[in-house]
């Protein structure tokens, strides 16, 4: 069972009363976007508010804003927020990200998305609104990125990897390009997951990765994952 209290470096995550609970998934998502330089950032879907606390611990000078349609949820992210040391910085907003407006876009636009289209649902009514696409799917996310991201403002998410060409077909008719790509694996000898991508408008240079969770088995961290969450995890 999750940890009802999930503590990092530099702030700790109450999550008894979200769905979707800290994950690897989450953290090394976070850790793998790159926040430094936007001024504005907006977390689609904050959950805990795992990633706009990350963001705000990378980027000293970036606002946030953090949508989440699930109210309870909201509350608990806003409480963790507030019980942060960037509570000044960061805003969340108990809302439909579809409904929201900007006069000033965003330089940096972060989700991990409701990706399990085709998926089972959980029996949990709020897990499978987390976790599955039948709230906000790709053609409506990729909708709201291009609405709110400023002109050379960059989009990052996380997929499973038998997903990004429905992704892709979507960033593709609002404009946007893959200009980062990391495949991950869980383990060293099983096969890619996850997918994490970035994406601006325009044509930039294609940069590509990959990342091994574990070596051989739990715990046993390969020093690439270690150098990735190094400043956020305890014990690392």
């Amino acid at each position: 069972m999750p940890k009802p209290v999930f503590r990092f470096k530099q702030f700790a995550v109450q999550q008894d009363r979200c769905a979707m609970k800290v994950s690897t998934d989450g953290v090394l998502f976070g850790a793998w976007v790159e926040p430094g330089g936007a001024r504005r950032v907006l977390d689609i879907g904050t959950g805990t508010g795992l990633l706009a606390l990350i963001a705000a611990q990378r980027n000293s000078g970036a606002r946030i804003d953090a949508v989440e349609l699930d109210t309870a949820a909201a509350e608990q992210a806003a409480e963790n927020v507030e019980a942060s040391p960037w509570h000044d910085r960061i805003r969340v907003h108990a809302m439909d990200v579809r409904r929201m407006h900007t006069t000033e876009p965003f330089d940096l636009i972060v989700c991990n998305p409701p990706y399990y289209s085709g998926y089972s649902t959980s029996p949990d009514p709020k897990l499978g609104l987390a976790k599955h696409s039948g709230e906000l799917e790709f053609p409506d996310l990729l909708d709201v990125v291009a609405k709110l991201l400023a002109p050379e403002g960059r989009f990052a998410c996380i997929i499973p990897l038998n997903r990004e060409k429905a992704l892709q077909q979507e960033a593709d008719r609002v404009g946007l390009q893959v200009f980062r790509r990391c495949s991950v694996r869980y383990v060293a000898h099983r096969p890619a997951k996850r997918l994490l991508l970035e994406l601006a408008r325009g044509t930039r240079p294609l940069r590509e990765g990959e990342l091994t969770v574990e070596a051989t088995g739990p715990f046993d961290y390969t020093p690439e994952y270690r150098a990735l969450i190094a400043d956020l995890m305890l014990n690392f």
